[in-house]
């Protein structure tokens, strides 16, 4: 039997910094002669769990991995992967896992593609959410008790998480929350919607850095629902669908680095009528482009991409996916895109527990078990060595909590 593949951050912190006791001195020697550029440049393309033996080398790799700089070079450099959480099944109450699947590999439901996270990094005991991922960086919600809710950034891969500081305005109702980086303005933020009783849009923002959370406020417009299931962040914006029928537009935006909310054109198809199925659609992100799909009938589901972000032209009808039973009338959130894999075919989460992938030449639904986690749900997730503690560097850390 293969071990299962687990990642434990914590060991580069313990490895030794004498290379020559490991053997081949002479390699490593000639590989230290390299200039910093064409070692920066050599390990940031590598697999990430080379990376890791990497930083057990030397301090001076272990740092140089660790560098804010390198992070960013690496992640441009990474393979579209999923951050899998276990979801509780039953009367099993065992601790929630994480779990990093790389999309990019051969055969994503072999025992190398799954990579189980060590508990040692940090995760949260009890009850929590993943809200989304940002950067290789991971947005939380912990439940401590119905009316104490924290929200924390980690990155699983360097072991590294704070926790934000609370809001100062008490008993509110939060409907969603979502993390995001506006490259802008190179400010990473986290977003809370506040239900009102007046039905106003109201969202605080708290921005990484700064150590304060303000408040923005988008008039007449409702604020989304469920962000896990309709959300899309591409060209620096956070999409939503408005259901609202008293609102002409199908899409909002809220861009984050200037905190404005503004409407997005939607497919030209869609008219004043189609509101009344607003449930029956979603956002998304294919291939780095903003993605809309929606059940017509019962017996298929369209997706629709936007291949130039703000025109309303530029929205192609690219896939039809046809249901794969008679019997079943397609609903929301029953098949969700979430990428598309190096073999042309469409991953999908199937009842957010569950993975399948559609072929679109044959029409055919395949389903998926990956190795070492079953009912999970799944995030897309480019993985990076940034430190949420290096994005608040300088901030008031008495307000953020490292684990």
């Amino acid at each position: 039997m293969k071990r299962r593949n687990h990642v434990n951050p914590t060991r580069p912190r313990d490895c030794r910094d004498d290379a020559q006791t490991r053997g081949g001195g002479d390699d490593f020697r000639s590989i230290s002669t390299l200039p910093i550029q064409n070692l920066v440049d050599i390990l940031s393309r590598l697999p990430f769990k080379t990376i890791f033996s990497c930083m057990c080398v030397c301090k001076k790799w272990k740092d140089l991995i660790l560098d804010p700089e390198f992070a960013k070079l690496h992640h441009t450099r990474a393979p579209a992967s999923l951050i899998l959480r276990s979801r509780r099944h039953g009367r099993r109450r065992g601790p929630r896992s994480l779990c990093l699947l790389d999309l990019e590999a051969s055969d994503i439901c072999s025992p190398d593609a799954a990579v189980k996270f060590s508990p040692d990094f940090g995760l949260p005991t009890g009850n929590f959410e993943i809200v989304n991922t940002c950067n290789g960086l991971i947005c939380i919600r912990h439940f401590h008790s119905p009316n104490d809710i924290s929200v924390s950034i980690l990155n699983p891969l360097v072991g590294d998480s704070i926790t934000l500081p609370l809001t100062k305005k008490k008993h509110r109702s939060y409907v969603s929350s979502w993390f995001g980086h506006s490259p802008e303005t190179d400010e990473y933020k986290v977003i809370q919607f506040v239900q009102q009783p007046s039905r106003l849009m109201e969202a605080e923002i708290y921005t990484l850095g700064k150590g304060t959370w303000t408040s923005i406020h988008g008039g007449t417009l409702p604020p989304p629902v469920d962000l896990r299931c309709h959300d899309a962040f591409v060209d620096g914006c956070l999409h939503w669908i408005v259901n609202d029928p008293s609102i002409s537009e199908f899409i909002y935006c809220l861009e984050i680095g200037r905190e404005l909310f503004q409407p997005v054109p939607a497919p030209p198809h869609l008219g004043p009528d189609d509101k009344d199925r607003a449930e029956d659609m979603m956002l998304g992100v294919l291939a780095g482009c903003l993605y809309f799909f929606e059940y017509p009938l019962g017996d298929h589901f369209d997706i629709w991409v936007m291949k130039q972000y703000g025109v309303q032209d530029s929205w192609t009808k690219e896939f039809i996916l046809m249901n794969p039973s008679t019997d079943l009338i397609w609903y929301r959130d029953l098949y969700r895109p979430v990428s598309l894999l190096r073999n042309g075919e469409i991953l999908m989460s199937h009842k957010s527990k569950a993975m399948v992938s559609y072929n679109p030449e044959d029409r055919t639904f395949r389903s998926l078990k990956i190795y070492g986690i079953q009912n999970f749900e799944a995030n897309p997730y480019v993985p990076s060595f940034l430190s949420p503690r290096n994005i608040v560097n300088g901030e008031n850390t008495s307000n953020i909590q490292s684990r």
